[in-house]
């Protein structure tokens, strides 16, 4: 999985490691997006062959030998344990297409969806408003994930709907005016408590139903021995408290920022996690990769023996310690402000392009790799032990 990074982040060494916002006329977070491979500023330290020193990183407590410290053998860490795939619970549950469909859409959910609309429509419609049932409820999901698929998430309703252009399925499914009515009451929370929950938490009107997704995106799957995290815009302009805007995306600005844990096999989402931003007036949070990872991963339990692969706003060997206490692997490329990486390894122009420079500790290898002259790409990984 390749998403694109748009924050900026820290070290463990009090560098801050949060979204960087920029003011924003209505209020929007602006992030700031960082590229992996770090470009030449001035010259670096020129790489010596015939010595053996150890290279030191800016964090003087940290050095790195020159030579590997390993066999290079697969140790525990990189051993997997636990039968990876379907989970036996949700196998058991799964005859038909349409069990397949409610391991995610739970009757948690459904139950959680149908009250808060009912009570949404009957204030909005009066007796116009047809009670929605789970049949229904179905018939409006399958539309919604019908437009995904079809990549008709911008084409207008009417035009779904019409008889000359649009697909019979819809019309087959629900009238244009009962999907509109549904569409404009969907409701997830308790109206009355909601100005009070929204004080102290920002997501308050689908807390309970992202915490409902998440736990079936756990309990339904548990994935292969090579996961990857990093974070995804998905686009949204409509009115939100947490909406992000990133001005160097290409198509889509504005957007909810998720972090995700993807297998890499199946590209199945294990895990979620919703940035909601800065509370209002707070400090920038520290160290927010690297507890946004740890969070992601919990649930897999200790022992794993799984590998995270990481961006650059994640990955830090403070991250690689904590994860190894788990028994999990860490790879993933570093930004350049990481005070565990020594001088030598950043861009200089008196590294030959193609070269790579290697530093060795007992349960880390870092490498700083020159695809050109006057810039580098460092990674960082507890799962390579060799050159």
């Amino acid at each position: 999985m390749d998403l694109d990074d748009e924050t900026s982040g820290s070290d463990s060494n009090g560098e801050e490691d949060s979204v960087e916002t920029i003011a924003e006329p209505d209020g929007v977070e602006v992030e700031a997006e960082q590229s992996d491979t770090l470009s030449d500023d001035d010259d670096g330290v020129l790489y010596q062959l015939n010595d053996v020193s150890p290279f030191l990183a800016r964090n003087p407590d940290i050095k790195w030998e020159r030579f590997p410290l390993d066999s290079g053998k697969t140790r525990t860490v990189n051993k997997m344990t636990g039968q990876p795939g379907v989970t036996p619970s949700a196998r058991s549950r799964v005859v038909t297409l349409m069990d397949t469909f409610n391991l995610f859409f739970t009757p948690q959910v459904k139950d959680l969806i149908i009250r808060f609309t009912n009570e949404e429509g009957k204030t909005q419609y009066g007796d116009g408003w047809v009670k929605l049932d789970p049949v229904v409820l179905d018939a409006y999901l399958g539309i919604l994930l019908l437009q995904g698929i079809m990549n008709d998430g911008t084409v207008p309703v009417c035009e779904l709907w019409s008889g000359s252009e649009g697909k019979g399925v819809h019309r087959a499914c629900m009238s244009r005016e009962r999907f509109t009515q549904i569409t404009c009451s969907l409701r997830f929370d308790d109206k009355p408590s909601r100005e009070a929950r929204v004080a102290i938490n920002k997501m308050a009107q689908v807390q309970e139903l992202s915490d409902l997704w998440s736990i079936a995106l756990r309990e339904n799957y548990l994935p292969y021995e090579f996961l990857c995290v990093d974070e995804q815009l998905f686009p949204f302009k409509g009115r939100c408290g947490f909406k992000q805007y990133i001005p160097t995306k290409p198509r889509s600005k504005y957007g909810l920022n998720l972090f995700l844990l993807c297998g890499c096999r199946t590209s199945y989402c294990c895990n979620i996690q919703l940035y909601t931003g800065k509370a209002p007036g707070g400090a920038a949070e520290k160290n927010q990769g690297q507890r946004v990872v740890l969070d992601l991963v919990e649930y897999l339990g200790n022992p794993s023996g799984r590998n995270v692969t990481t961006h650059n706003f994640f990955t830090s060997l403070m991250l690689g310690e904590a994860l190894l206490k788990k028994n999990i692997s860490l790879v993933g490329t570093m930004r350049k402000n990481r005070k565990e990486i020594p001088s030598a390894f950043l861009p200089s122009k008196s590294h030959a392009a193609f070269s790579s420079y290697f530093g060795h500790k007992p349960d880390f290898t870092l490498v700083s790799y020159v695809p050109k002259k006057g810039k580098a790409v460092v990674l960082l990984s507890s799962m390579h032990f060799s050159q």
